[in-house]
């Protein structure tokens, strides 16, 4: 792994990427960060939200010294695209922020976090679950899994140029939705200890 405009590296605030550091990351790409991820990684290239809560807090937070941009996505780029579904689901941040990374001309795209894709049988928990603004017990349930592996899905299909790697814990099940992804011509799975190992290599 070589430092490129053509690596991207998307942080979702799935639990599965705690034990990465992300300022790691930087050396190798850029990076594109969801919601809170700021409050752990402030050096963050670009920092994505589209729910009114967070981007009321973002709006007040001062990124001057780590020349963070903020992106927000306009309004009718938080929904599904029409193509897809035409009453248009709620997106999330994470896959805007994998558009932006595309629209900059990032041919591949490190995906860390994305933990809807791991367990379809169980809820999938947010690294701020707890903290301000993330009050309430913050867990994507078997249904909101399954619709964000749908429209992936779809999207990968829309972006056949770019090659999407999606980081996975170690111990990790090849659930079923990995399974479907892996179907993909264009979707590659590592282990977290291989990409760390990679990781490791390129800032040598």
């Amino acid at each position: 792994m070589s430092a490129t405009n053509k690596i991207a590296f998307i942080i979702g605030n799935g639990t599965s990427r705690k034990n990465v550091n992300l300022k790691q990351l930087s050396s190798s790409g850029k990076t594109y960060g969801c919601n809170a991820l700021y409050r752990d990684f402030p050096e963050l290239d670009y920092l994505l939200a589209i729910d009114e809560g967070m981007l009321t807090v973002i709006k007040n937070v001062d990124f001057s010294e780590t020349n963070t941009s903020v992106i927000i996505p306009p309004e009718n780029e938080r929904w599904e695209h029409s193509d897809y579904n035409p009453q248009r689901r709620r997106s999330n941040a994470g896959m805007c922020a994998m558009l932006e990374a595309i629209r900059h001309g990032s041919q591949m795209l490190y995906c860390l976090g994305f933990d809807f894709i791991l367990d379809g049988e169980r809820s999938v928990d947010n690294m701020y679950s707890g903290t301000p603004h993330y009050d309430q017990p913050f867990a994507a349930n078997e249904s909101d899994n399954s619709y964000r592996v749908k429209y992936l899905q779809w999207f990968v299909n829309q972006n056949s140029k770019v090659t999407f790697v999606m980081i996975i814990p170690d111990t990790a099940p090849v659930s079923k939705y990995i399974a479907e992804l892996g179907k993909l011509r264009n979707v590659i799975f590592i282990r977290t200890s291989t990409f760390l190992k990679k990781l490791k290599t390129a800032g040598e």
